[in-house]
């Protein structure tokens, strides 16, 4: 059994459907990286996804269905983007595993009945895993838990390898300045694009004390999805790591796609 790896991906809503941008790189980045987990000796038993869509209160929530309820959370688009059909397995043992593992340590989980799979972590699958045949576990964020209980979270997903072979992916934009949507900007702000620098150089060198480190303006400026707690998450299962980026784009000077696969070297 083996933790496979880590990614980082983004899952804006034109990775559905036609915006009048196409992402070539982050699609053709995606499905290569999907080809070369699936040519893989032994099957993944499971791809644990966090998703900032996916937040939750007093604890954190994992679906452990069988099949997986797509959710669509995304208002306003053309009807092509609700045609878009993504319907992994889940996997019920994996996820009853990492509650236990969670619980043991105190950290508070329960299993969310009324949730599924959002478009914050299909957005990326549907590139990633077109034939829907790796099964899924979504995990939520709970920001009153704070930073240090995401990465213990993440440390539980590290233990969960002992019993299974999984990977984590983590999905949101590294900026995501939705108010600047459609204003015909040239580019991001100057502060939002030194975190995005400061992010992709750190994760390079393979540290997240330095992306802990950025001042707090310069994060605040950039906004990223679900603030600090998706690479909280994916620190705690990874404490070692060489990344790779796959593909780094933008779109409408408001939102980064930044696609990143973590190897872990421990």
């Amino acid at each position: 059994m083996a933790f496979i790896g880590g990614i980082y991906a983004p899952n804006t809503p034109t990775l559905i459907g036609n915006l009048g941008v196409h992402h070539a790189s982050t699609e053709t980045a995606l499905r290569a990286l999907g080809q070369r987990l699936l040519g893989r000796e032994k099957s993944l038993d499971a791809l644990i996804v966090v998703s900032p869509h996916f937040v939750t209160g007093q604890g954190f929530g994992v679906v452990a269905q069988s099949q997986l309820r797509q959710i669509f959370d995304f208002y306003g688009f053309p009807p092509s983007f609700y045609d878009v059909h993504y319907a992994p397995p889940g996997a019920p043992e994996v996820a009853a595993k990492l509650v236990a593992l969670s619980l043991d340590a105190s950290i508070p989980v329960a299993v969310a009945d009324e949730w599924g799979l959002d478009h914050g972590a299909w957005a990326p699958l549907i590139h990633l895993f077109p034939s829907a045949d790796i099964p899924v576990v979504p995990l939520s964020i709970c920001p009153e838990l704070g930073n240090k209980t995401h990465e213990a979270l993440g440390q539980q997903i590290l233990l969960l390898a002992q019993d299974f072979d999984i990977a984590l992916m983590a999905t949101g934009s590294l900026v995501h300045r939705l108010d600047l949507w459609n204003r015909h900007l040239p580019s991001f702000p100057n502060e939002a694009r030194q975190y995005l620098d400061m992010v992709e150089a750190a994760v390079l060198q393979g540290q997240w004390g330095p992306v802990w480190d950025i001042p707090v303006d310069l994060r605040n400026q950039a906004a990223p999805e679900g603030g600090e707690l998706p690479l909280r998450v994916l620190a705690g299962a990874l404490p070692s790591f060489q990344a790779q980026i796959l593909a780094m784009e933008e779109e409408f000077a408001a939102a980064s796609l930044t696609t990143v696969f973590f190897q872990p070297t421990i």
